[in-house]
């Protein structure tokens, strides 16, 4: 994999980090209370956010894997339906494990650029705001082992080169 890819998508992934390391006293209030329609707005920019971030690694290691991204008008969900794909010589991003987490935040990032901030419900956004800690560490570590996969098989190929070279 490109180390330009790498780099980008390691810092991507502090970008998120950061997002919710610094979002972490509105996300300890909505697990002891239930967030009102200021604070809903608010955590509903920040799975705005997540998610973007999220899509923007799938967009560099989607491109390197393909060449291109998909361009259709439902290309944010071909791009995620991508990840679940394994092809001869590289293995899918994610696990289908992680499907249905990921299907629900480009779902509501989908719901949140399109509507107003009084509409947006706690009940719809509960799941993936209370559960965020546990599922970006799951994402980051499907992405985390892919890379490595991807770092290991670069490796091997830069030592073939080298070799032949010689």
């Amino acid at each position: 994999m490109n180390k330009d890819v790498i780099l980008k998508v390691d810092f991507e992934i502090s970008q998120i980090d950061k997002l919710i390391d610094e979002t972490k006293p509105l996300l300890q209030l909505a697990h002891n209370k239930t967030p009102d329609m200021v604070e809903t707005a608010a955590l509903g920019l920040f799975l705005h956010s997540f998610y973007n971030g999220v899509e923007n690694i799938i967009k560099f290691i989607i491109k390197e894997k393909y060449g291109k991204l998909p361009s259709s008008y439902k290309w944010h969900k071909e791009l995620l339906d991508l990840c679940f794909i394994r092809t001869n010589d590289q293995n899918e991003l994610f696990s289908e494990s992680l499907k249905i987490i990921l299907d629900d935040y480009l779902s509501f990032r989908h719901f949140i650029r399109n509507t107003y901030s009084y509409r947006i419900k706690w009940e719809r956004m509960e799941d993936l705001v209370l559960n965020i800690d546990k599922n970006w560490n799951n994402i980051k570590t499907e992405i985390l082992v892919y890379l490595e996969q991807h770092r290991n098989s670069q490796t091997i190929e830069d030592k073939k080169t080298a070799s032949t070279a010689n």
